[in-house]
């Protein structure tokens, strides 16, 4: 129904990336992870980094009680996903790691096998590489610092600033940090 229209308009050249940066820097949109940066400003942040460029996406939800998230990626994953390969080609990036909460088992699977049709038949080229991680369920990774180093293997901890994850995120690569919500609208 659509679908992944306005990502191959992006790869093939219909659009380039600065006018989606600025669409995105126009809209208002900020980050709904909690801090509300503006999304597309910290596109073009992490844009003017070196690369490789890697971005880390929560859908840890360690909120007591929450589960918005869930409710959108379990009825529309494609939204989400689409807005994840549009941040990732708009900001060149090469890795994608989702943070994805453990007990969310159902949306684990559903994940594993949209992104294994994602695959086998690309709306695009040069989709990045997209990675499942299993969250820590503490609602301290929520903190974009806290989450990369619980995807690094490291305890869940907050890290001092500077440098921001922008320059030094994940893996030592500038990172673009986004929650969920933020890549599903």
């Amino acid at each position: 129904q659509g679908g992944y229209t306005l990502l191959r308009d992006c790869v093939e050249g219909r659009r380039d990336v600065e006018s989606v940066i600025k669409v995105m820097e126009d809209s208002g949109l900020r980050g709904l992870g909690g801090a509300g940066f503006p999304a597309g400003r910290k596109w073009h942040i992490v844009r003017n980094e070196p690369a490789p460029r890697l971005m880390a996406v929560n859908i840890d939800e360690g909120e007591p009680g929450t589960f918005k998230d869930r409710h959108y990626l379990e009825r529309d994953p494609h939204r989400f996903l689409e807005g994840l390969l549009i941040a990732a080609w708009a900001v060149g990036i090469a890795s994608v790691y989702v943070y994805l909460r453990d007990e969310y088992h159902g949306c684990r699977a559903l994940l594993e096998a949209e992104l294994a049709k994602l695959r086998a038949a690309p709306p695009a080229a040069g989709l990045p590489e997209i990675e499942l991680r299993r969250g820590a369920g503490a609602y301290i990774c929520g903190e974009e610092s806290a989450m990369i180093e619980s995807i690094e293997g490291e305890r869940g901890m907050p890290r001092l600033r500077p440098p921001y994850v922008a320059e030094v995120g994940l893996f030592g690569r500038p990172t673009l940090e986004h929650n969920f919500e933020t890549l599903y609208w």
